[in-house]
């Protein structure tokens, strides 16, 4: 739990807040002209808008265009790669009546028909060949969310030191259910969304607490610098849950540093480039967001809010709010209210 006795019930409810806020500004939007308040409208669109490929930057092919922040489906026969790519996210590939071979960071594995893989993608990937008529199914989930869900620690460590794991069979409501995910995705509901995301996770927990095998690739001697970065995720693991238990306090880089024992500039440089955002910008996120929930369901004062939510002064928090959602606290707690007031009306 991340909560102190005070105000511990916002921060562990926070996200489920704003995921029903979103929830209920969808379906504001169905009935009533479009009103963009507190940037909401750009999360539901992020939420909504799943990637359905990995673009190549043809600049630069290890470098590829990840949308890291996105949610991604794509089902598809089997296609060779002209050279590997990497990008931000953990992929999930479901291999139906088709078998393949890739390239992982130079390594050569061959994944039989009727198996489903789950690996880090910022490891430069790429498939080399492949056999059978069937289809594949590619899952793209961004870190930060994966990061944030609870796998065993042998489960979690065996991926984020940049081995694939293999699911020793798959279900035979797997085909099933990835047809149905992708039915759901297509209906762009935001409530539809946020289940298959659910459904998601439970699918590789069960992968998590059953028999699984690995291709034994990090227990490889040869560090390479991607090699190098994935050895640094269990110290991203340690940054992320010291900022979810303390961000609503005075903290510095140096105290979170501290956590993990590197050095103040090597936490910020590794933790920007996997997480693909500074420390900074992320602890302002998570204040952002618990702010947003003080908003909506407290009649708290402003002031009090900022102060609750880790922000050391009113003037601080008014200029990051404003710069991250175009509008003041005081406009935003007034635009929800009003909404609310239409909905409320309408029934």
């Amino acid at each position: 739990m991340l909560e102190d006795s005070k105000n511990g019930q916002h921060k562990v409810s926070c996200k489920f807040t704003l995921y029903s806020q979103l929830i209920a500004f969808v379906c504001y939007v169905g009935k009533y002209q479009l009103v963009l308040c507190n940037g909401l409208f750009e999360r539901v669109i992020t939420m909504l808008d799943w990637v359905s490929r990995i673009v190549f930057n043809e600049s630069s092919p290890l470098e590829s265009q990840g949308y890291e922040n996105q949610f991604g489906f794509q089902r598809h026969k089997p296609q060779v790669m002209d050279c590997s790519h990497w990008h931000g996210h953990i992929e999930i590939n479901y291999l139906f009546n088709c078998s393949a071979d890739y390239l992982i960071n130079g390594k050569k594995i061959s994944v039989p028909e009727g198996k489903m893989i789950v690996f880090w993608a910022s490891i430069p990937h790429q498939m080399i060949a492949s056999s059978g008529d069937g289809e594949m199914v590619n899952i793209y989930i961004p870190l930060e969310a994966f990061l944030s869900w609870k796998f065993s620690d042998d489960f979690f460590s065996e991926l984020l030191n940049g081995e694939v794991l293999v699911a020793d069979s798959l279900h035979t409501s797997d085909q099933y259910l990835t047809r149905m995910w992708e039915r759901d995705l297509e209906r762009k509901e935001l409530a539809l969304i946020l289940q298959v995301i659910d459904e998601i996770r439970n699918r590789i927990r069960r992968m998590s607490l059953e028999s699984f095998s690995t291709f034994k690739l990090s227990q490889s001697s040869e560090l390479s610098d991607s090699k190098k970065l994935v050895t640094g995720l269990p110290h991203i693991q340690t940054i992320l849950r010291f900022i979810a238990d303390n961000y609503d306090q005075k903290i510095t880089i140096k105290d979170i540093a501290a956590e993990t024992g590197l050095h103040p500039n090597y936490a910020m440089k590794l933790f920007t480039r996997v997480l693909k955002i500074s420390i900074k910008q992320y602890v302002n996120k998570l204040r952002l967001q618990h702010a947003q929930a003080l908003l909506i369901d407290t009649n708290e004062p402003i002031l009090n809010i900022a102060l609750k939510a880790g922000f050391g002064s009113i003037s601080r928090f008014y200029d990051i709010f404003h710069r991250e959602y175009s509008q003041t606290p005081q406009q935003f707690r007034n635009s929800i209210v009003n909404s609310n007031s239409l909905i409320l009306s309408d029934d």
